[in-house]
């Protein structure tokens, strides 16, 4: 028996802010787009690299983005993204079993759009939201399938800890992962 959207939803947003992650939940893709753009603002970022999302919604970001940031569009160079203060993703699926949000890039430009900025912001619509892992294996069976790929999955900011136990957040990546979850 598959649990109900809302409960699979619920249970996301719990286990990826239990892993230091930010879940911000939107009404609609325009709410989605506004709140990023304010969730940006407030936090002083100036330069925005946005990754390609195979469908509009990269284009309509950075068309909202523009003027007020200095945007990074898809397929930028390692040194352009490297140097903004955020970049956003589009992942496609996430998962409430581990809290993770599993990212398929199809160039090195998507994929580093989510590792080299301190704060890594994510859009994902809830019914992309699975129940469990397992349910994942086919999409990367699909993507293995087509041209190069690599599959992440980001279960909240980066984390390194040392040989006495203590977890330091974004020390080999970001230090702030944001998801903006669409219902």
């Amino acid at each position: 028996m598959q649990p109900e959207v809302g409960e699979v939803v619920r249970r996301f947003a719990e286990r990826f802010t239990d892993q230091n992650g930010e879940v911000v939940v939107t009404r609609g893709w325009d709410g989605a787009v506004r709140g990023i753009a304010e969730w940006l603002e407030r936090r002083g970022v100036k330069r925005v690299a946005v990754a390609s999302s195979g469908d509009n919604r990269s284009s309509d970001l950075i068309r909202e983005l523009r003027g007020r940031f200095e945007v990074v569009p898809p397929g930028a160079d390692a040194a352009s993204i490297e140097g903004c203060g955020a970049g956003v993703t589009f992942p496609a699926v996430a998962v409430a079993e581990t809290g993770s949000i599993v990212e398929v890039c199809h160039t090195e430009s998507d994929r580093l759009v989510s590792a080299l900025p301190p704060v890594h912001v994510a859009h994902i619509r809830a019914e992309a939201v699975l129940p469990d892992l397992l349910q994942v294996a086919g999409l990367i069976r699909r993507a293995a399938q087509s041209r190069g790929f690599a599959v992440t999955l980001i279960s909240g900011p980066s984390r390194t800890g040392d040989i006495e136990l203590r977890l330091t957040l974004g020390v080999h990546g970001p230090h702030t992962t944001v998801v903006f979850l669409e219902v």
